[in-house]
């Protein structure tokens, strides 16, 4: 299997800085990864920001291990992801495409992370780990019929799926200038207007007596300029019953998702888990929404923050960190749980809404989300807790990166890599 160089350092690493007692550690620990989604490197307290208040993240740090120089595979969604999830390059496994959309744009598209790929979830899997994701899949969905569901999270090594198949965009709430409106060729809009304006003048030419009347021509032209219109608005006019949905496992369970819920719904699915599953090993994927656009915050978070509705979403995503890790070690499974929290990649700095600015900040990095030439795009920040077997308040300074946590996981839960890659 093709991985990075230094596929080794974050296990041997740990190893090295673990305490004298080795005892404590279970044969196979559980595993909870958080990832969030656009986070800046530069928006969290451990990672130098002093304006946005996220004590329980810092606290995660402070416990555990702190990756100073943490780097994701590409700076977008889809291929940093598969990276993350294969442990390989995204252009292995075809998940990095050339051209403007480089990430899945659509729920119905039939592109996704081969069914042939081999996980760490499914790994983990068939080594005996009850294995679920809860929030963001974006790794496609269907290969060649509705319901196919080859590229589904539970056809990738999870036992368990609850949240959005594909990921949050701006029509999921309405408030949000239409992220599809906004990005959609000029040339539909440009077209409808020339075909409107023309069968608009055949018709004044019919009623006016200011020349022919081509009666026929006129009516091709009303309903070829109709059927134009249509056939495009209605596709980006209903998007967000086709793309922002949620699903437990194979089944859709909101259609269109209520945003407004999201954050609750996804806090009492991962409480679930963990208690379903405290007898047990397993990894959990949290694979948050936050901090995405359309940054949809609780009434708890609004306004909290000196930095508007970015600030408030960040802030709340720190409270749903707590809240996991307070559920971590409540059921008792704080010494024998290693919890792990990274972004997808750099934050999306040029996102605006209402004429401000309300992307992140990657600190000293330049460049951010999309931005592959500027180390900003990859530089996401990277905590590792494992209560009594890591040692507390450390920091790493070498280079690690999303795929390290490929071989880390599969190592520590008995596992052995694929070779045949």
């Amino acid at each position: 299997m093709e991985l990075t160089s230094m596929w080794r350092f974050i296990t041997v690493t740990l190893c090295s800085i673990t305490f004298p007692v080795t005892n404590t550690i279970h044969s196979k620990p559980n595993f909870v990864l958080i990832m969030a989604d656009d986070l800046g490197i530069g928006d969290i307290g451990c990672f130098g920001n002093d304006t946005i208040r996220t004590p329980n993240i810092d606290k995660l740090a402070k416990e555990g291990v702190k990756l100073t120089q943490h780097i994701a595979a590409a700076p977008i969604c889809t291929p940093s992801r598969a990276a993350f999830l294969t442990g390989r390059y995204p252009m292995r496994s075809g998940m990095d495409f050339s051209g403007a959309g480089r990430a899945l744009m659509c729920l119905s598209a039939s592109g996704g992370l081969p069914p042939n790929e081999t996980t760490f979830a499914k790994i983990l899997q068939a080594n005996g780990y009850s294995t679920g994701i809860i929030g963001k899949w974006h790794q496609g969905l269907n290969c060649e019929t509705r319901g196919d569901h080859c590229h589904h999270p539970l056809s990738h090594g999870f036992n368990y799926f609850y949240g959005m198949p594909f990921t949050l965009f701006r029509e999921c709430q309405t408030e949000f200038r239409k992220t599809f409106y906004a990005h959609s060729p000029s040339h539909l809009s440009l077209y409808s207007q020339v075909l409107a304006i023309t069968a608009v003048t055949l018709i004044t030419v019919k009623y006016t007596n200011l020349g022919i009347r081509p009666l026929k021509l006129m009516i091709c032209c009303v309903l070829f300029s109709l059927l134009y219109f249509l056939s495009w608005y209605i596709p980006l006019g209903f998007t967000h019953y086709w793309n922002c949905i949620v699903m437990r496992n194979h089944e859709i369970v909101q259609q269109p998702m209520n945003i407004q819920r999201t954050t609750h719904e996804i806090l009492q699915e991962l409480h679930q888990f963990i208690e379903r599953n405290k007898n047990i090993p397993f990894l959990l994927f949290v694979s948050f929404l936050h901090v995405h656009t359309p940054l949809v915050s609780t009434k708890r978070f609004i306004g909290n923050s000196r930095h508007g509705i970015y600030g408030d979403n960040v802030e709340e995503m720190d409270f749903m960190v707590g809240s996991i890790v307070d559920a971590i070690d409540n059921t008792g499974l704080k010494n024998n749980t290693l919890i792990y929290f990274t972004s997808d990649h750099g934050g999306h700095l040029e996102v605006t809404y209402v004429n401000t600015q309300v992307g992140g900040w990657n600190g000293i990095y330049k460049g951010g989300k999309g931005m592959a030439g500027w180390e900003g795009g990859i530089r996401v920040p990277g905590i590792i807790r494992w209560t009594n077997v890591v040692r507390p308040d450390t920091i790493i300074d070498e280079p690690t990166s999303l795929m390290d946590i490929y071989p880390t996981v599969v190592q520590l839960g008995g596992g052995e890599l694929p070779n045949d890659k």
